[in-house]
């Protein structure tokens, strides 16, 4: 076991022991409760503090304490120590001249247990399963170790509180020491931890001074402790230092955001803030500054501690990278309801108090106010969850809005023209909104002219017209009237499309749903609408093209979208061969090779044609094998453009008879995926018809950019062409899609050739280049 092993068991073996003690205590001794004061030697009950067994019990005030197991009051260490009744077993008092003496002294209350011992306990046993998975996962990490080492800081720190308050001396000096050292691991946790990114904003000696600073008290805590002289000054100071550290490590991480938040790294420090934020805040406003400035809190330290869990979850969060959840929604959410129910709380609070008729201490209403707006805050979030997983079981499907709009925009999909479109409106409105009667109509702007689905009654058409004209016609615009409510679904220069009900059957107006239904509908209708119409413009233009036999070049959006469609097919086709034919292929050579290997018996007739039987399958192997290749090169994304085009060269050399010399010297830029495929299989189209047509016997092929753009020169010394008939030879040749090609990028093509005087080209493409996964 190595050296840090053998710490990290120290370290493990520490928390865990004293967490097993901590709990012994808690279990063995129950909580008392008694502050005492001390007049003329002698010790009196002064005060009962809530949960303890003395209040319980009603031990009245005032009473005279002479024994406290079975020995003087003084002699107690906890009465010396600060004033207080703990870790009894009996006690005797004497009130209005009885004794009373209790004996066997237990019992813990409801709110005790839960709070003190069980939250602790079950937070402790969750923060050693996450402190182990992170042990694991990440053990090389400093930064990691030392958020296990912040965990197990503040689970066993809120453990000790039940300790501390019992006064038990090991759990006492625990909890003041673990609350002072938790935000001083945290700081140079978050310096270890943006180090790795080599981020750095603050200097480590901020928390080695903040360490010294903190073991000085710690030290003079556990002085004053053993000795059993505690000073008044030692009340206040950890928690005045505990206060610094909060708002000194809070302010930190503030400053760090927002020096890096315009950076990849600002999304780390909003989580850090806000996680810190959940976890500390509380316990600084509503336990901590009331307690410092006004001797009483607002909530109790157990309540406050329970916001810790926001801290694990924080940091897991962050270091595994794992989303167990969207907080930046959640958040917004709990933001927004927040805000809304503040005025609905101070109302609440304010009614109630009147009701009452009684006057509460500004300490009650502030907690009366928190306990409040946080139900209120709870029960709007529980709403909007129920609100989306029950809505559909409660209300007929028929008036569920958004199941109208899924039904709609799956019909949408399947209409191929305005008229079903509308139609199938018509029906899906008349259903979900329970109205006598929908008409779909459209005018134009200019005329009188109208386009009606079915006959629209004279007066209402004039009806509609006047109320059309008297406001805007913008899409989704809602008009209501004595004689019904319309919305615009389609508007243009020329003409506005727009859909009418003559009104509900039940006589009632449209409700804030039905009206923000009826506007979402308008938008989406207006969406399909102008998509069909851009349809059928591409089908006319498709059709002009068909029909045109002198334009053999098409536009450059339909190339690149012919060519983008025709290289995924080749993709697709190459994956499925490779996939397919050319495994049951490589199978079958594997059989014939082991029956050759592992068939000494076989005759020579038979070993002779499993040997042509085997490279006639090596053949085939090989032609698949390169028809994959050619339908889509092999590694060309991962290669880049030069070697492909290498690559290329040297598998027609090797199956031509001329000489192909390359030149891509000056050559320096990383282009697009586009760009590379183009002209790979430009210079693919040419060397074979190079192979096949030409004759030639030398092939140059060279490519280099220059400002913005890309060059491709092509020439050999074959037999050439008539350039005379270009036309009807590019169409022989292949070079028809190459042009198609060069038009699709926005480029230029250019041909020089003659019989018997060779064949030249040159490409020219605009340059897209890419930097850094940026396309500019």
């Amino acid at each position: 076991m190595g050296i840090i092993n053998k710490r990290s068991v120290v370290i493990g073996l520490f928390f865990l022991l004293s967490a097993f003690y901590l709990l012994y205590v808690s279990l063995a001794y129950p909580y008392i409760g008694i502050e005492t004061e001390e007049q003329a030697g002698e010790v009196k009950v002064a005060a009962l503090e809530k949960q303890g067994w003395a209040i319980r019990n009603d031990l009245p005030l005032g009473s005279k304490v002479t024994a406290i197991n079975d020995k003087a009051p003084l002699q107690h260490y906890t009465v010396l120590l600060n004033g207080e009744i703990e870790k009894i077993q009996t006690l005797t008092i004497e009130y209005e001249g009885e004794r009373v003496q209790f004996n066997n002294i237990e019992g813990l209350s409801l709110q005790h247990w839960l709070l003190y011992i069980l939250m602790p306990v079950l937070f402790f046993i969750i923060i050693v399963a996450i402190a182990y998975t992170l042990y694991n996962r990440k053990k090389s990490r400093y930064s990691s170790n030392l958020l296990i080492l912040f965990f197990m800081t503040i689970a066993l720190g809120l453990m000790t509180n039940s300790g501390a308050i019992r006064n038990d001396l090991y759990a006492t000096f625990l909890n003041v020491t673990l609350f002072l050292f938790a935000p001083v691991i945290l700081i140079h946790f978050l310096y270890a931890y943006f180090q790795e990114f080599s981020v750095k904003w603050f200097s480590k000696y901020i928390y080695f001074i903040l360490y010294v600073i903190v073991s000085v008290v710690s030290a003079a805590e556990a002085y004053f402790l053993l000795t059993l002289h505690y000073p008044r000054f030692m009340d206040r100071l950890p928690n005045v230092l505990l206060f610094f550290l909060i708002i000194f490590s809070l302010g930190l991480t503030l400053t760090g955001y927002y020096k890096y938040k315009t950076t990849p790294y600002g999304p780390m420090f909003k989580y850090i803030n806000l996680g810190m934020s959940v976890a500390f805040l509380p316990y600084i406003f509503f336990y901590l500054i009331p307690s410092l400035v006004f001797g009483q809190q607002i909530i109790p330290l157990d309540v406050a501690a329970t916001f810790a869990f926001a801290l694990p979850i924080t940091f897991v969060y962050m270091v595994t990278r794992q989303r167990l959840m969207d907080i930046t929604f959640v958040m917004g959410r709990l933001r927004y309801y927040t805000v809304i129910s503040f005025l609905p709380s101070i109302l609440i609070l304010v009614v109630g108090s009147f009701m009452l008729e009684s006057i509460f201490p500004a300490i009650k209403l502030a907690q009366l106010y928190l306990f409040i707006h946080i139900v209120l805050i709870l029960f709007l979030m529980i709403k909007e969850t129920l609100d989306f997983r029950l809505q559909r079981r409660l209300i007929a499907a028929k008036y569920s809005y958004q199941d109208s709009m899924h039904r709609m925009s799956q019909d949408m999909k399947k209409e191929t023209n305005v008229v079903d479109l509308l139609k199938r409106l018509r029906y899906e409105l008349k259903n979900v909104l329970n109205v006598k009667e929908v008409y779909v109509y459209s005018k134009h702007l200019k005329s009188q002219l109208y386009c009606v689905y079915r006959e629209v009654p004279e007066h209402l058409l004039k009806h509609v017209t006047t109320a059309l004209q008297e406001s805007h016609s913008e899409i989704g615009k809602l008009i209501e009237t004595e004689e019904g409510f319309g919305i615009v679904v389609g508007h243009s220069l020329h003409k506005v499309t727009m859909i009418w009900c003559t009104g509900k059957k039940d006589f009632t107006t449209l409700n804030r749903d039905e009206k923000t239904y009826l506007q979402t509908v308008a938008h989406n209708t207006n969406i399909a609408l102008e998509n069909l119409a851009l349809i059928e413009d591409l089908v006319k233009e498709l059709k002009e093209l068909k029909n045109d036999d002198h334009n053999q070049q098409y536009p450059t959006w339909l190339s690149r979208l012919l060519f983008t469609i025709a290289e995924n097919q080749r993709k697709q086709l190459s994956i499925d061969i490779h996939d397919t034919v050319l495994q049951e292929q490589l199978y079958l050579y594997r059989k014939v090779d082991d029956l050759l290997q592992n068939r000494p018996f076989a005759n020579d007739s038979l070993k002779a044609e499993l040997m042509m039987f085997k490279e006639s399958l090596l053949d085939s192997i090989h032609l698949t094998r390169e028809t994959c290749n050619e339908l889509r090169p092999a590694f060309i994304e991962e290669l880049g453009l030069v070697q492909s085009l290498r690559n290329l060269i040297q598998q027609y050399q090797l199956r031509s008879n001329f000489t192909v010399y390359f030149d891509d010297q000056y050559f320096n830029v990383e282009l697009d995926q586009e760009r590379i495929l183009a002209i790979y299989r430009i210079v693919q189209e040419l060397l074979s018809n190079a192979m096949k047509h030409s004759e030639a016997k030398v092939v140059k092929l060279r490519l280099f950019n220059d400002g913005n753009q890309i060059h491709l020169y092509y020439s050999d010394n074959g037999i050439g062409m008539d350039y005379s008939i270009q036309k009807d030879l590019f169409s022989h040749f292949g070079l028809s899609g190459i042009e198609q090609r060069v038009n699709g990028l926005y480029g230029k093509m250019n041909v020089e050739t003659a019989p018997g005087a060779g064949f030249h080209m040159e490409v020219t493409i605009p340059q897209v280049t890419v930097q850094k996964g940026v396309m500019i």
